[in-house]
């Protein structure tokens, strides 16, 4: 900390140049001057000579009416009285009138990230604008955070290259077949806040369809069977309504709001979108903007 105690010398020099600049002389020639006075203690002032320090700067003349204040009996090391500077714009005055706004680190990192960061920019602003306002869907994920607009806002994003790309199709005893779609997003269940949302980059957060091959109930080589349409929910993939179902989803795993549905086992994935959907589906499919920002399948 470099925190040591002055010298004495140090200290005398700085008392004596706190003092008025010409203090001591002009006191010692009216002396003089009133020498041949037979009662010169009677012309003597026991006052100290009023501050009249030079202004050496614009900043002397910001002080003039504090000094004139002090009156002609002030001394001149008398501390100027000084009120604590209050900023505007600290937290508790932001959104007034021409302060900034504060940043926001998730949106300048999916800027960055090109036309897919701009994609995933697009769906966090539709959900804020959700979680922010006063309706059965934000109401619903209250019942588990009182605030989860904010929470939201803190998540970050990443994107997997190498996530699942194929639909794979496999028969069942009977007539039943399963379809399984790459995953559009995955988190972690119960993150909270500044969790990670991941998005696969080919699933239908980003992807119309994906190719489809067949899987042989023996383990043999999969089989071409062309292109499948890939959604979420009831929307086609690469939408802005699928991408906020998608966000919303996850989002209710993260506040532990949704059972983990890894693997998708008995539908669990489809179950929990269905979910979502009862709550939010009104505001998923608004079109009104309000200008504010688990697997899926």
């Amino acid at each position: 900390m470099y925190s040591v105690t002055r010298s004495i010398l140090a200290v005398a020099v700085l008392f004596i140049s706190s003092l008025c600049g010409t203090v001591a002389f002009p006191q010692a020639a009216k002396f003089i001057h009133h020498a041949a006075d037979p009662w010169p203690l009677a012309n003597m002032t026991l006052s100290r000579v009023p501050c009249t320090r030079e202004r050496e700067s614009a900043a002397a003349d910001s002080n003039a009416a504090t000094a004139a204040s002090r009156g002609p009996d002030s001394a001149c090391d008398t501390p100027p009285v000084s009120a604590p500077s209050v900023n505007p714009c600290s937290p508790a005055g932001l959104g007034r009138s021409g302060c900034p706004a504060p940043r926001d680190a998730v949106q300048e990192d999916l800027a960055g990230m090109g036309k897919a960061g701009q994609k995933i920019l697009r769906a966090r602003e539709r959900v804020l604008e959700i979680l922010q306002g006063e309706n059965t869907c934000s109401a619903w994920y209250r019942g588990k955070d009182s605030n989860p607009a904010d929470t939201f806002r803190t998540l970050s994003f990443e994107m997997d290259p190498k996530g699942q790309e194929l639909v794979l199709e496999s028969k069942r005893t009977g007539d039943l077949t399963i379809f399984r779609s790459p995953y559009v997003a995955r988190v972690f269940q119960g993150d909270g806040r500044y969790g990670r949302i991941t998005i696969n980059t080919n699933g239908a957060f980003f992807s119309p369809l994906a190719t489809m091959v067949e899987e042989q109930s023996d383990g043999g080589a999969r089989s071409l069977r062309g292109t499948r349409l890939l959604r979420v929910g009831p929307y086609a993939g690469d939408t802005l309504h699928a991408q906020v179902l998608a966000l919303l989803h996850e989002f209710g795993h993260i506040v532990d709001l949704l059972p983990t549905d890894e693997g998708d086992l008995d539908g669990k994935s489809e179950q929990n979108t269905a979910e979502v959907l009862r709550f939010c589906r009104a505001e998923v499919e608004s079109k009104v903007r309000r200008n504010t920002l688990s697997a899926t399948r």
